[in-house]
């Protein structure tokens, strides 16, 4: 019998067991590997728990130090509440190009209207730079993402960053900045949705939107609307992360044209934008993620944290 011995993982002998017409296999790792951490509770609300999904890189062993960038993802649902677990393989197809992803719950508008979704996306972000050295993430090198109703709460957390009405008092005062924003069909400005042909009511009280502001009609309340419109925190003075949009140029629920004034709202004050329209898509879908878009999101990341490398 063999005792066990003690030994450094990078210095453990090769087998010498031996079996005829076993076939040797020389690899090579050509992606990431990640854990899937599930439900981690990042923000005790009188209202609910709120649950973060890690996705999180598996750092060499021999280099303990080693760090990741983060993409915080926002599913979207109409603002309503949300099917997280249900966006774990998406978020796995981020995660294998080499990033930790923490998919986001937030409270649906039905048990608090905004900007309660906008607060507990900056309150994922804090958590997981508060936890950067227990999840392995690089603070600094942090990202947000949405999709939908996601989008327009993934944009709304990057663009108000430090805004005193549209901040809660953190205790341990850690920025909820980011380095970059990627909006896929984000409804941007609700008073005009329905300027554009839609499958779907958006000035309503029963509308997603109509919800929102506190299931009120969108057109009767422009008080209410104002503050969840993305274009108003866009200034020439007022400095705001990159931002990579994309919007199928068949949308049946969030208009096209909503993409076109955030965009055209952005490159006017100055913004550093891009902006694709992917052809012949729809509402969500697989188009959204094939490679051609998952390179252009993983370039885009790569280059808005290249200045702190």
């Amino acid at each position: 019998m063999v005792q066990p011995k003690q030994i450094p993982r990078e210095e453990f002998p090769m087998s010498q067991a031996f079996s005829s017409g076993m076939i040797p296999l020389q690899v090579d790792c050509d992606h990431e590997i990640f854990w899937y951490t599930r439900d981690v509770v990042y923000q005790e609300r009188e209202e609910m728990p709120l649950h973060l999904q890690l996705l999180l890189q598996s750092a060499d062993p021999s280099s303990p130090e080693k760090s990741f960038p983060l993409i915080v993802l926002i599913p979207g649902s109409a603002f309503h509440k949300q099917d997280v677990p249900g966006a774990v393989g998406l978020a796995g197809l981020l995660a294998c190009r080499g990033f930790s992803v923490a998919l986001v719950e937030y409270r649906p508008s039905e048990v608090a209207p905004f900007p309660a979704q906008m607060l507990d996306a900056k309150a994922a972000v804090r958590y997981m730079k508060r936890n950067a050295e227990k999840y392995r993430i690089d603070p600094e090198k942090v990202v947000l993402m949405g999709d939908s109703s996601g989008g327009h709460t993934a944009l709304m957390a990057a663009f108000t960053q430090g805004i005193s009405s549209l901040e809660e008092p953190e205790e341990s005062q850690i920025s909820s900045f980011v380095r970059g924003v990627i909006d896929l069909y984000a409804p941007v400005n609700i008073a005009t949705m329905n300027e554009e042909l839609s499958t779907q009511d958006h000035t309503g009280p029963d509308s997603p939107e109509g919800y929102l502001i506190g299931r009120k009609p969108v057109l009767e309340n422009p008080q209410l609307v104002e503050p969840t419109v993305v274009t108003r925190y866009i200034s020439q003075t007022r400095e705001i992360p990159p931002v990579l949009i994309f919007h199928g140029s068949n949308d049946e629920l969030v208009p096209f044209s909503q993409s076109c004034e955030l965009y055209d709202a952005l490159k006017q004050k100055g913004k550093k934008a891009a902006f694709y329209q992917i052809l012949g898509a729809h509402h969500g879908g697989k188009e959204f993620w094939c490679t051609q878009v998952l390179d252009k999101i993983e370039a885009f990341i790569r280059e808005v944290i290249e200045p702190i490398e």
